[in-house]
């Protein structure tokens, strides 16, 4: 059975649920989350494609040892093993941002900075980590300190824990949406071309060869009332995520109730015939976050505030479709992960981000949930979280607005949060 796929988080200080990080916004930021894996297949032939840069880049050595960090985002991939953007610093007195990586469950980073990088607190960001050597990082940058030009976006690779880096050509575009690694090889860069009015142009890049060179494989029109593209992507909701299944299969997730679908590697969209209610998106409209895949099956969250969130499962690569009510007390926008096609955890969170006191753990694939009495009270908005099984994960908070506030403290569990340990993370 196929495993689980590894979530790529992506913050954004201007919407709820993005997958991308602007590091030098210090406005508060929400989660997402899209799934990463492994499986194999074969495209059609690409065109405009950008050359590689197979040059390798050692990584940046900065920072003292045992220096405390503030975590931005957390990806980890075993309980030891992990990847973060972080700041070795109080992110409000202007410290850097960098890439780390950890054994030892988050106690202690190493900075994995590719070299060749620009300033990550100048840069949006998307982190993909499959494996405790594996990782992706796109960085994208606006050509002018407005962002009125037209930046790029280079994706960073490493297969050996950061150690040596390849990177690719320069890609059109600074507004990144996600990336999606399937495998070791295949991988697809969703980029957004502005968004306004509920409209939201987006390019889609294509990689099969693990990220060193990238081709246009779809794009929608430029604005509404322009013709539309071979591709079927449509300008308007704005777009959440991608992930594919396999090197054909794949799902673009938007903030309206339409999930758009690809069976030839996102060359075509369509969009997907899902079992929502009508009447649950009437208040305040649906709004769905970038799939789940995990054990074969695709996993999909419609959150209708103030209503509960639906919970939409896929066994048949999206032919068809079950939906069912997640529990009451997850709240309406539940961050859901599944590490099997039964299992799976869902952290109950709440209108500006304010975290429930139980969390809810399911054994049949989300048919039924049960109630976990979380040890720790996680009052503070903004609190975020990364489980790599149904009982352990971490979780910290976002720096506070204060140059000289305290290092914040990462958070532990290996009950599924009936108990919480807490250390500050540091530098080695």
């Amino acid at each position: 059975m196929p495993e689980a796929r590894r979530a790529q988080c992506r913050y954004s200080p201007s919407r709820r649920a993005s997958l991308t990080i602007t590091a030098a916004a210090l406005t508060v930021a929400i989660y997402s989350c899209s799934a990463g894996g492994d499986q194999a297949g074969a495209h059609a032939p690409e065109t405009g494609s950008a050359s590689a840069k197979p040059t390798e880049a050692v990584a940046h050595t900065q920072g003292a040892a045992d220096t405390p960090v503030w975590i931005s985002q957390l990806q980890m991939t075993s309980v030891a093993t992990g990847w973060a953007l972080l700041w070795t610093g109080n992110p409000n007195a202007h410290a850097p941002m960098q890439l780390a990586r950890t054994t030892n469950g988050g106690r202690t980073w190493r900075i994995v900075t590719p070299a060749t990088a620009p300033p990550l607190a100048t840069a949006d960001l998307v982190l993909n980590a499959a494996t405790a050597d594996r990782a992706w990082l796109a960085v994208a940058r606006s050509k002018s300190a407005g962002g009125g030009a037209r930046g790029t976006t280079v994706v960073y690779r490493t297969g050996d824990g950061g150690r040596t880096w390849q990177h690719s050509e320069p890609l059109p575009g600074s507004e990144l949406v996600a990336l999606d690694i399937t495998g070791r090889s295949r991988g697809w860069l969703l980029e957004s071309l502005g968004e306004a009015m509920n409209q939201n142009p987006v390019s889609l890049y294509r990689s099969t060869d693990g990220g060193v060179r990238w081709s246009l494989v779809a794009r929608s029109p430029g604005m509404a009332g322009d013709p539309a593209t071979s591709s079927g992507l449509p300008v308007g909701c704005d777009k959440s995520g991608v992930a594919f299944e396999s090197a054909q299969v794949g799902w673009i997730t938007s903030y309206c109730p339409v999930v758009l679908a690809s069976s030839d590697g996102g060359a075509r969209w369509t969009p997907a015939s899902l079992p929502i209610v009508a009447r649950a998106c009437q208040q305040g409209g649906c709004e769905i976050p970038a799939p789940e895949i995990a054990g074969g099956s695709v996993f999909l969250v419609a959150e209708a505030y103030p209503a509960n969130a639906r919970l939409l499962v896929s066994a048949d690569h999206g032919l068809t479709w079950q939906a069912g009510p997640m529990p009451a007390g997850a709240g309406p926008y539940p961050r859901v992960t599944f590490f099997t096609a039964r299992d799976g955890i869902a952290v109950s969170a709440w209108s500006q981000g304010r975290i429930g006191r139980d969390f809810f753990i399911t054994t049949n694939g989300g048919l039924t949930w049960t109630a976990v009495r979380q040890g720790l009270r996680f009052g503070g908005n903004w609190d975020d979280f990364d489980f790599v099984s149904q009982r352990a994960g971490f979780g910290w908070k976002f720096p506070g607005s204060e140059p000289s506030a305290a290092p914040p403290r990462l958070f532990r569990t290996s009950d599924s949060g009936r108990t919480w340990a807490s250390f500050v993370p540091r530098l080695s």
